[in-house]
C-alpha cells in the first residue's frame, strides 16, 4: 500500500523520500460508532437509540532510511507536508484502487536515536469526515438533471402545432456503500426551482428566486451553502427543504421550475464512497 500526504509518498521503493510504513496501518477499518443506549427502569434489558459514525483516527508508524543528511532533508519535507489545516491522505492499495481520506493533524512524532540511518516516525490524523472516497478517475461521477414535464401541446394552440416531448425524474447511481451528499449545479434561467430525491422524499425548494441567462446557482448538500453567482441566496430556501443526500444505489432525481420558459438543467455530482477498506 502506498499513501501520500499532501503529496508526500510513504512506503513507494520509487520515492526519493525512502519512508516505509510498518504495520498494522490503522484507522481505514469501519470508524468508530456513536451510540445512545442505556437499561430500562423497573425491568430487563434496555436500548439501543440512533447510531451515527464518529470521527476517524489513522495511525502510521515507519522508518526513514538513508545518509545523514537525507534523514534530515527528510523529516523536514514530511513536517512542512502535514503542518497545514488540512492534509489529503491519498491511498493506492495492493489491488491497485484509489481512495481519498480527508484528514487533520493530530500530531507526528519523529524521534532522534542512536543510528545515523534510520529514523522512526508516527503520525496521527483526524478525519472529522469518516468516509473513504473513491479516488479513481471513475469515482468522480456527474449526471445532468433535465427538468421534468409532462407532454402535450402548449394552449391557446398556435400554428403549425407542435408536440412537445414530455421528461420523467433522472436515475442517479451511487455506485459506493455510503449516503452521499452531493453538490448540485443548476445554469440558466429559472424561477422557484426544485429539485426532489424521489428515492428519498426528500426536497430542496427556492421559493421567490429568478435567474436570467447565464446564472450559476450552486447547493452543495454537504456543507449547507447556496451560491448564486458566487453569493448566498439562503433567505430562499423554503423551512421545508432538506438538505438531501443519495443513497447507495440508485436515486430518482426531480427538477421542476415554476415557468415554463424556463432554460435550466442541474448537474448533480458527487464522489462515491465507502466506510472501510
Amino acid at each position: 500500500m502506498i499513501i501520500s500526504l499532501n503529496g508526500f509518498v510513504l512506503n513507494d521503493p520509487n520515492s526519493v523520500n525512502a519512508a516505509y510504513l510498518d504495520e498494522p496501518i490503522e484507522g481505514l477499518g469501519l470508524p468508530p460508532i456513536r451510540t445512545s443506549s442505556g437499561n430500562y427502569s423497573g425491568r430487563d434489558g434496555g436500548y439501543v437509540g440512533s447510531q451515527f459514525y464518529g470521527m476517524r483516527l489513522i495511525t502510521l508508524t515507519g522508518q526513514f532510511f538513508g545518509t545523514p543528511a537525507t534523514l534530515e532533508t527528510t523529516r523536514r519535507n514530511l513536517a512542512a507536508a502535514v503542518a497545514t489545516s488540512s492534509v489529503a491522505m491519498n491511498i493506492t492499495t495492493n489491488a491497485g484502487n484509489q481512495y481519498l481520506v480527508n484528514c487533520n493533524i493530530d500530531s507526528l512524532d519523529m524521534p532522534i536515536l542512536r543510528s545515523i540511518n534510520q529514523a522512526p516516525f508516527k503520525i496521527s490524523l483526524i478525519a472529522t469526515d469518516p468516509t473513504i472516497y473513491d479516488n479513481s478517475a471513475s469515482g468522480l461521477m456527474s449526471v445532468t438533471v433535465n427538468p421534468a414535464r409532462g407532454g402535450g401541446i402548449t394552449w391557446p394552440i398556435t400554428w403549425p402545432i407542435t408536440w412537445a416531448a414530455g421528461s420523467q425524474p433522472t436515475t442517479v447511481n451511487n455506485t459506493g456503500n455510503v449516503t452521499i451528499y452531493p453538490t448540485i449545479t443548476l445554469i440558466n434561467k429559472m424561477t422557484n426551482p426544485s429539485i426532489t430525491n424521489q428515492t428519498t422524499g426528500q426536497f430542496f425548494t427556492l421559493t421567490g428566486l429568478t435567474t436570467t441567462a447565464g446564472d450559476t446557482l450552486v447547493i452543495d448538500m454537504k456543507n449547507r451553502t447556496v451560491l448564486l453567482n458566487g453569493g448566498s441566496v439562503l433567505p430562499f430556501v423554503t423551512s421545508s427543504s432538506s438538505w438531501w443526500p443519495l443513497l447507495p444505489g440508485n436515486n430518482s432525481i426531480n427538477l421542476t421550475t415554476a415557468d415554463g420558459t424556463d432554460t435550466t438543467v442541474a448537474t448533480v455530482s458527487w464522489r462515491s464512497g465507502y466506510r472501510g477498506i
